[in-house]
């Protein structure tokens, strides 16, 4: 019996696919399947997939029109009827422990432990070769509000599913109408009510290349979103603090917490 789904999104991942795919195969550890949503791909990346897969334990679902990796994830939780589920972007992929560690880890944690997260290795794309850059290690976050100043995202992604379910998925936004910043909107939204675990393991690898959206010509949206993201969260969470953001508007800001002063009187 299968406990964890794989969801890998895709939007012309032609070049990269192979090595994601061929990550998910060599996992460990057995329970899973594998859900692969193509977002209205032009590169040819559904012909790459086709031959690469094997149909007994994957599924692959192609959209017609690009429609955002949010509103392709929210179309992907209403598949998953798996205990956990882990997203993996089709240009990056993972260790082959990565399931295994993952699945050990939120079995031991409660019921209230709503996604699992680990080290990430970036790497840099140019001329198709890639180049090791750094290994970001994050940390445990001991409030929600540790994780909202906190500025990389976190890696993998291992979610209960539940709990995701419970919170509505992914909320889309007017500004890019969920096209970016994926996973900083529903870890805010987890936070509400569930908590975070750690694992100080190297498990997912990130790759920068030409066209991922995490180039710095997207900084400016992507700073425009974390503000719009934290401050409706900050308001959830009782309204204690001001975000503000820190840092040239054209490039990657940092954000910091500014206690609000109570009224006298």
């Amino acid at each position: 019996m299968e406990k964890v789904t794989i969801v890998i999104p895709t939007y012309n991942n032609a070049p990269y696919i192979q090595l994601a795919l061929q990550s998910i195969y060599r996992q460990t550890y057995k329970h899973w399947k594998l859900l692969i949503i193509d977002d209205g791909s032009t590169d040819g990346t559904v012909a790459r997939i086709k031959p690469l897969v094997d149909l007994s334990r994957t599924r692959v679902k192609i959209l017609k029109q690009n429609s955002g990796i949010c509103r392709v994830l929210n179309y992907a939780l209403q598949q998953i009827d798996t205990e956990y589920f882990l997203q993996v972007d089709g240009d990056d992929w993972i260790e082959p422990e990565t399931l295994e560690i993952m699945v050990h880890a939120m079995e031991r944690s409660s019921s209230s432990t709503a996604l699992v997260y680990a080290n990430t290795m970036h790497w840099y794309e140019k001329a198709g070769k890639l180049r090791f850059h750094k290994v970001v290690k994050p940390r445990k976050f001991h409030s929600r509000y540790e994780f909202a100043m906190y500025d990389p995202m976190v890696h993998p992604r291992f979610y209960r599913t539940s709990c995701v379910k419970k919170v509505g998925g992914w909320e889309i936004d007017t500004l890019t109408w969920g096209r970016m910043m994926e996973g900083r909107r529903l870890l805010l939204r987890l936070l509400d009510r569930y908590s975070f675990g750690y694992i100080d393991c190297n498990l997912y690898h990130f790759r920068y290349h030409q066209t991922n959206l995490s180039l710095d010509q997207n900084a400016p949206i992507y700073n425009q979103l974390r503000k719009l993201y934290t401050d409706k969260a900050l308001q959830r969470w009782g309204n204690l603090y001001t975000a503000e953001m820190v840092g040239p508007t054209q490039s990657w800001q940092s954000l910091r917490l500014i206690p609000k002063i109570p009224r006298k009187g």
